[in-house]
């Protein structure tokens, strides 16, 4: 247990303004190796991805969302807010808070053998730690960037219609036994707190994901998939991420992200 951090534990069996840019992975795209080689040929970055898991009701998690909020203007780092839902139950519902993202945290101690605690940062599917630690957090990404990759993935187009967004995508390299995540993300979103730890502070959050999908099937090559667009959504505040991840060891290998 992180004392020293967490209000909030979890025992577990084994098991935003706009901030995107379509060019926020800074990686040339014509390079790219369309066979199952695992491969990717001279001119591709790899990318880090920091998954945060938070809640507006654990007051030791602002200082975790600020420093995601500095992360998604960096070059080859995409950063994703999910806010879990067991802090509801503890004076503040938050509104971006969803069962589904507990779950994926459960996964990953499970995989990885760590606790369940918020504010905790998971990169690149791999490595965990306490989400405000600014030095280990940047250590790691440093560590994650100067990796070769073997896959790439590249967004073309993004089309919101009739409530859904159309994704369409190019994948290269080694694809195999990866699955593909879509994350629908809300850039930025400024809260009144009006109860529980945080009650009567504001708090602003980053990357907020609010829809996710996950497909079990990717080709390499071009790709169309589709998500839902929450309803109350601002489509200049909205941004799509996709990422690879190996279906066995978590390991996220390429991933890109657009706006709206």
């Amino acid at each position: 247990m992180k004392k020293s951090i967490c209000f909030l534990l979890l025992s577990l069996p084994l098991f935003t303004l706009w901030f995107c840019t379509s060019s926020s992975t800074g990686r040339e795209k014509e390079n790219s190796d369309p066979g199952h080689s695992g491969v990717v040929k001279a001119g591709y970055k790899n990318v880090a991805v920091l998954e945060l898991f938070t809640s507006q009701g654990c007051s030791s998690c602002p200082a975790a969302d600020r420093l995601l909020g500095t992360y998604t203007t960096k070059e080859n780092v995409i950063a994703l807010s999910y806010h879990v839902d067991y802090w509801d139950r503890l004076g503040w519902k938050d509104p971006f808070s969803s069962a589904a993202f507990t779950e994926r945290q459960n996964n990953y101690a499970s995989l990885n053998k760590s606790d369940v605690y918020t504010p905790q940062i998971i990169i690149n599917g791999q490595t965990e730690m306490v989400g405000s630690n600014d030095s280990k957090i940047a250590a790691t990404v440093k560590k994650v960037l100067e990796q070769e990759p073997n896959a790439d993935i590249s967004i073309k187009t993004v089309k919101p219609e009739n409530g859904q967004v159309s994704i369409n995508f190019v994948a290269a390299g080694n694809t195999d036994n990866s699955v593909l995540n879509i994350a629908l993300v809300q850039k930025k979103a400024t809260t009144e707190i009006k109860g529980g730890e945080n009650g009567g502070v504001t708090l602003t959050n980053y990357n907020i994901v609010r829809k996710f999908k996950t497909f079990n099937r990717i080709n390499n090559g071009d790709n169309t998939e589709s998500i839902d667009m929450p309803a109350d959504s601002d489509q200049k505040n909205m941004c799509v991420i996709v990422f690879l991840q190996h279906r066995r060891s978590n390991n996220i290998s390429a991933a890109d992200q657009k706006p709206l």
